[in-house]
């Protein structure tokens, strides 16, 4: 018993010894093993793996509804320094016991640290003070108009600070795949004072009774009652209006009468060389709130019963009446990949998220989204449960087969030597997309492929998809740059072997019987090099991907024998 005693005491310190300055075996940072590493190496290695994990998806809620905050919006990055001292301190609390024990969980099955995240507090706040001015309601109070009693309404406000505090809260607690909910801090404004309005003093502040506010694109027309306009005045004699209060009410117009524009979709036909109309396009209209605002002053000062609402049209940045100007006229690019052999579920998501490419035309100059295309990945949109990477597992989840179609996509971008604005590759290594590097994950709202259309010409997207044999192409019709485009075959570094299997009691698999889940890839960094000779110049760029090591899992009946991992495992 001594001498196991003196074998631990001995082990004990050699270990503690050979990890003085490392963070300790079996420490992880968002799934990135650290074992050994002096925090110069583990910061290092996070900058390199961890630099484009895909951060939390942020929706602001109030009122059953939904205000998603854009990645630009929020500007948040993980704090990967903070991850790797806390890393470094894991076993380290002083306490001799503890720190064995928090050791030895960590060596045999693995420690966590999920980074911090760090956010652009003020872009954070423009952000959600842009939300809150179309929320925001001044109180109104009670107004009596002769006989007629109008109810007092309480206003809305939302606290900026204290959303944006709750936002922050609630990102500093999820994982980097985990959606994060926020609710809207909402404060009622009492309304003001009642007040009693009769018709001479009315008639004493201005020269009117009330104002008609017209729009001349159709038939709207709102009133401002006497009532209306006291609220909206800083005085009643002369009638002067409070200019934030009236912009206040006209935001609110706006939102009745603006209307986005929508652009044409279009079929090319390469043998005839023809375009066709597929989604027709019509323009939409907005409100200048500073022109009408300048109306509704003149019309006060003039003591007119009625002011013209400023509402002009928005021209669609794809119009069908321009489609002789655009330049679609051949092939510019395609891009191919394989899809033979999947799920029934998978094959219908390719099919889905595929036809909502269908006679996209970006023009000049424009940037290609997929996400903004795809938009919500959800069941509610036709997308079936198929297997999806979730965090550090494959899992089932709406929407699995998705990035077959953004692979493809960015497959005709990135050969046709198209600038890319935004791409990232998958976790680990995927089969369906041939070889390491050449891939393109999504993950909406806040994981996107963009690209932009440097051609010169409109850009018409064509996606073909051959669901028999599993084939999905996705061509590109314009008008061909002189350039011609070379892509390097990856060079493969830094190859890391996958752990040992797991093997996981599922109690619902007979004895004996062992099913497999997840297959082995080993991590890599890939190095694809594109050469773009265009009008006599050359140019060169590389794009790096960086895989994880990813380990087999078997599920197995309760008493199944499993392998014992050999030593050098």
């Amino acid at each position: 018993m001594l001498l196991l005693l003196f074998a631990a005491i001995a082990l004990f310190a050699g270990w503690s010894f050979w990890h003085t300055g490392r963070i300790y075996t079996g420490v992880n940072v968002g799934g990135v093993q650290l074992d050994g590493l002096t925090r110069t190496q583990a910061y290092k290695r996070l900058n390199e793996t961890l630099y484009q994990f895909p951060l939390p998806p942020v929706t602001l809620v109030y009122d059953n509804q939904q205000w998603p905050l854009e990645t630009t919006q929020v500007r948040a990055r993980a704090d990967l320094l903070d991850a790797v001292n806390r890393a470094y301190l894991f076993g380290r609390s002083g306490a001799l016991l503890t720190d064995g024990v928090d050791q030895l969980r960590a060596a045999t099955r693995r420690a966590e640290i999920t980074p911090q995240v760090a956010v652009d507090q003020e872009a954070l706040r423009a952000a959600i003070t842009e939300i809150a001015a179309s929320i925001n309601r001044p109180g109104m109070g009670e107004r009596t108009l002769g006989d007629v009693v109008v109810a007092a309404q309480p206003g809305v406000e939302v606290d900026v600070e204290a959303t944006m505090q709750g936002v922050l809260g609630a990102l500093q607690n999820v994982g980097v795949y985990t959606m994060v909910q926020a609710p809207l801090v909402i404060h009622t404004v009492a309304p003001p004072p009642s007040v009693a309005i009769a018709a001479p003093e009315v008639a004493a502040a201005s020269s009117f009774a009330l104002l008609v506010l017209r729009s001349s694109e159709d038939d709207f027309a709102v009133a401002l009652m006497p009532a209306d306009l006291r609220n909206l005045a800083l005085s009643t004699a002369p009638l002067t209006l409070d200019e934030a209060k009236v912009r206040a009410y006209l935001a609110t117009l706006a939102a009745q009468l603006d209307r986005q524009p929508r652009d044409a979709r279009l079929r090319f036909d390469p043998d005839a060389g023809a375009v066709t109309v597929l989604t027709p396009s019509f323009a939409g209209r907005q409100l200048d709130v500073e022109a009408s605002l300048a109306a509704i002053q003149a019309a006060v000062a003039n003591g007119a019963k009625d002011a013209q609402l400023a509402v002009g049209p928005v021209a669609p940045a794809v119009d069908m009446n321009r489609i002789a100007e655009m330049g679609i006229r051949e092939l510019v690019a395609s891009g191919t990949t394989y899809f033979a052999g999947s799920s029934a579920s998978r094959v219908r998501n390719v099919e889905v998220a595929a036809a909502q490419f269908e006679g996209v035309v970006i023009p000049p100059d424009g940037i290609f989204s997929f996400n903004e295309i795809v938009r919500d990945v959800s069941s509610a949109n036709g997308f079936e449960d198929s297997l999806v990477i979730w965090g550090d597992r494959t899992a089932v989840g709406v929407g699995g087969g998705v990035c077959q179609v953004s692979t493809t996509v960015f497959r005709a971008a990135y050969e046709g030597g198209f600038p890319l604005v935004e791409r990232y590759n998958h976790g680990y290594v995927v089969d369906w997309y041939g070889e390491p590097g050449m891939d393109a994950t999504i993950f909406t709202p806040t994981v996107d492929f963009r690209f932009r259309n440097d051609t010169g010409a409109y850009l018409l997207i064509d996606p073909v998809v051959d669901s028999i044999n599993g084939v999905i192409t996705f061509n590109f019709y314009g008008t061909r740059p002189d350039r011609t485009v070379t892509v390097s075959k990856p060079q493969i570094t830094d190859v890391i072997k996958p752990e040992p299997p797991v093997y996981t009691v599922d109690e619902a698999l007979a004895a004996g019987q062992t099913k497999q889940v997840e297959w082995e890839k080993a991590g890599m960094s890939a190095l694809v090099t594109r050469t773009i000779v265009e009008n006599g110049a050359t140019r060169t760029d590389i794009l790096k991907s960086l895989y994880q090591p990813w380990r087999a899992v078997y599920l197995v009946g309760p008493g199944t024998p499993v392998p014992t991992p050999k030593a050098e495992e």
